[in-house]
């Protein structure tokens, strides 16, 4: 994590320059946001990048194409259309080779789907690495042994992986990762129909409220199938920017990033005077270059006596 103590000593060389009596923490969210906000996208479709991706742009945000190789090459999308996404700053991600039906596949079937679609994609795209999945039909976001089984066979190729929406609200809480299971199962609100449609804020607001993710899962914007209307797209991106000040909105990977980084992090002070600190960081995560979210930290004002 070199960011990250990159991010610590610019806050130890600020710290230094107060006087009242402070103690520190990792903010929860990026420039300690109340909230974490990611737009994804399934399959591959045209509307997506002729139509959302543009949107996006014009807000300034970044979202996740979740991206099966199959639909791709149905939808006649062009490869260059997406390697200029990704060097835009969006997220290329992983949505199997076929978009199969995971229950019905050997495990093996399963990491053969992953890894392959892993190889394309880092072919196609060689300015990010791939590094989150979304499940086709949502198989694996269940409690069953059979969805265990899938996120076993899915976790070593990424870092996390998103369902379909499988709890009673549409975020996720702060606190959702208990296991390491947990990051292969990220609740989603799925946009499917008129009361998904105009619950868009109020499903925002109960995420802020919660300190909490919501990860939002649209198919078709405009055309495609699950069709989400261009106008009520852009009303959704209308209803983030009210409440940008609340909010990082980020894609998938980098929330996801932040979040185990920050989940697995100690930090311990290592020399304290009345006017500097010196922190260490250390954190439980291989594959180091993986994680290169960083982590800036919260001053807390300590009440004197």
């Amino acid at each position: 994590m070199k960011t990250l103590a990159c991010c610590i000593l610019s806050c130890i060389i600020t710290i230094s320059c107060f006087a009242q009596k402070l103690d520190y923490t990792i903010a929860p969210w990026l420039n300690n946001k109340k909230a974490a906000v990611s737009l994804t996208f399934d399959d591959g479709i045209k509307g997506q990048y002729l139509v959302a991706l543009p949107l996006l742009n014009q807000y300034g945000y970044k979202g996740t194409f979740f991206m099966t190789v199959k639909i791709i090459n149905d939808q006649h999308i062009s490869w260059g259309l997406v390697r200029k996404a990704a060097l835009d700053g969006h997220e290329i991600a992983n949505h199997a080779l076929t978009h199969p039906h995971f229950t019905g596949l050997p495990l093996d079937s399963i990491a053969y789907e992953c890894a392959q679609s892993n190889q394309l994609f880092n072919q196609y795209i060689p300015s990010q690495k791939v590094i989150t999945h979304a499940y086709p039909f949502g198989d694996g976001g269940g409690n069953t042994a059979g969805d265990r089984a899938i996120r076993r066979a899915v976790s070593p190729y990424f870092i996390a992986a998103r369902v379909t929406r499988n709890k009673p609200y549409a975020y996720n809480p702060y606190d959702f990762a208990k296991t390491n299971d947990d990051y292969y199962n990220i609740n989603s609100l799925m946009i499917t129909d008129s009361a998904s449609f105009v619950d868009f804020g109020k499903n925002t607001d109960e995420t802020i409220a919660a300190g909490g993710y919501l990860c939002v899962t649209y198919h078709g914007v405009a055309d495609g199938w699950i069709i989400t209307p261009a106008d009520v797209f852009k009303k959704h991106l209308d209803e983030l920017k009210k409440r940008e000040a609340d909010l990082w909105i980020a894609p998938f990977k980098n929330v996801m990033q932040y979040h185990k980084e920050r989940n697995s992090a100690r930090l311990t002070a290592v020399i304290t005077t009345k006017k500097s600190w010196k922190l260490s960081l250390t954190d439980t995560l291989g594959n180091q270059q993986n994680w290169d979210q960083p982590l800036p930290l919260t001053l807390i004002q300590v009440p004197e006596g």
